[in-house]
């Protein structure tokens, strides 16, 4: 009895290790070896709610990620008015990596 709950015990563990080695094997082979800058193009017309939450979400996805170095977040303004553009900057200024740029600019970006 005692042998069958140790071999289940067992075997259980070497599935779990086998499991985690490939894993760890298709981690090491999917990650880069080295990081290149890339950028998260988010246009708008409006500075509004939605766009504030999408640029707050996408920064916390590269801090999360461990690429605040290399991921940035722009802002393309498609036409926003004077206020829309202040309430933007504000946001900008107060996080690292967001930045707010005119449509025309973008071809220099790039």
């Amino acid at each position: 009895m005692s042998e069958t709950i140790f071999g289940a015990v067992f075997l259980l563990l070497v599935f779990i290790g086998t499991i985690t080695i490939a894993y760890a094997i298709m981690f090491k082979l999917l990650v880069p070896k080295r990081k290149y800058d890339y950028y998260i193009v988010l246009p708008s017309n409006t500075c509004s709610e939605e766009l504030t939450k999408a640029v707050y979400a996408a920064k916390t996805k590269i801090d999360l990620l461990g690429d605040s170095g290399y991921g940035k977040v722009i802002v393309v303004d498609m036409g926003m008015t004077q206020a829309q553009k202040l309430s933007c900057l504000n946001i900008c200024r107060q996080t690292n990596g967001i930045y707010l740029i005119e449509s025309e600019q973008i071809k220099e970006l790039f």
